[in-house]
Formats: C-alpha cells, sequence, structure tokens
C-alpha cells in the first residue's frame, strides 16, 4: 500500500466510527524525540509504539505506552502472560503491519495485512492502562510525515472496531 492510500485507509477508519480527528502535517517525527512538541497545541502528546514478537516470530504484539516510562520487557512479558517478547524486525514489521521502522502506529490496524494478521489471530494490541487517562492522543497515520490527534476514547473505539485481541495493562 502506498502512502496516501495508507493515510486515506486510517482517515476512512476514523469516520467510519464517528471519531474526530486533526490532521497535521510536519517534517519528519520518526523518534520520539522528534515527535515531543507535535499536538501539544491540541492539548494532546504522542505515546510511544512498540512492535514486539515471540522468540519464533509468530505472535505479534503492538504496544501504545506512555513515552516516560522506560519499556521493560520482562515486566511487560510477564503482565500478558507470554513468554519474553523482543522487537520485531523491519521486515515483519513490513509484513504485519504495512509499515516502515519510525511510522509504528495503532491506525496500520486498517491496514489489509493488519488485517489478516489480526484474523488469524498473530497480531494483538496492548495498552498501557495510563494512557487512558489521557483526553487526547497523537498517533501517525501511516507515516512519521503526519500526526492525528484523537480523543482517546475514539482511538480505543477504532482498535476495538478491528477485532484485535486488545489488552490493557500497567506498564
Amino acid at each position: 500500500m502506498d502512502m496516501a492510500a495508507g493515510i486515506e485507509s486510517a482517515l476512512e477508519a476514523l469516520r467510519s466510527i464517528g471519531a474526530e480527528f486533526v490532521f497535521l502535517c510536519h517534517p519528519e517525527a520518526d523518534t520520539m524525540e522528534k515527535c515531543m512538541g507535535i499536538g501539544l497545541g491540541y492539548g494532546a502528546r504522542h505515546c510511544k509504539n512498540l512492535f514486539l514478537k515471540n522468540k519464533r516470530g509468530t505472535d505479534f504484539r503492538l504496544l501504545l505506552m506512555d513515552p516516560d516510562k522506560p519499556y521493560r520487557t520482562s515486566e511487560v512479558s510477564r503482565a500478558l502472560g507470554v513468554t519474553r517478547m523482543s522487537f520485531g524486525t523491519e521486515e515483519e514489521l513490513f509484513n504485519v503491519l504495512g509499515l516502515k521502522q519510525g511510522s509504528v502506529s495503532v491506525m496500520a490496524l486498517a491496514n489489509p495485512c493488519a488485517r489478516e494478521a489480526i484474523g488469524n489471530g498473530s497480531l494483538h494490541v496492548v495498552v498501557d492502562s495510563s494512557l487512558l487517562e489521557w483526553e487526547r492522543i497523537c498517533v501517525h497515520p501511516y507515516t512519521s510525515l503526519a500526526t492525528l490527534v484523537v480523543k482517546t476514547a475514539d482511538l480505543v473505539r477504532f482498535i476495538e472496531s478491528t477485532g484485535v485481541d486488545l489488552a490493557v495493562i500497567p506498564v
């Protein structure tokens, strides 16, 4: 899927559930440091998005967490009741979510390859429970050259609308 089609699928997915959002274009923001100021004027900020996998590369987790918290593999794996997770490769990220490094986002659940992974049970979403306290959240819409500012409740509704297995845990 090309960038324009990926962005449009993300926007259409939000529109289909009646979510309101703000679309912001900006210079490449492919690290948390570059994302820090984006969305603040809307009372929102970016969450950290990590693409994780099991040792065999058959079970993938997209983790959304507070960027101020450190990621501790053993704690997250224990909370999920799974064996130790590691970071997915660039190739796996593209095959499962249709994304490149630096643009990891839950909005990729609108992509056909992600829907296939959801359907076969190999893709799951994990949300840090502290994010649910945020009124608004920023996510990339398929590219790190843009940001969507969305109500957190609407983002959760979008995730649930995809049928993906969703876990909410404290990180």
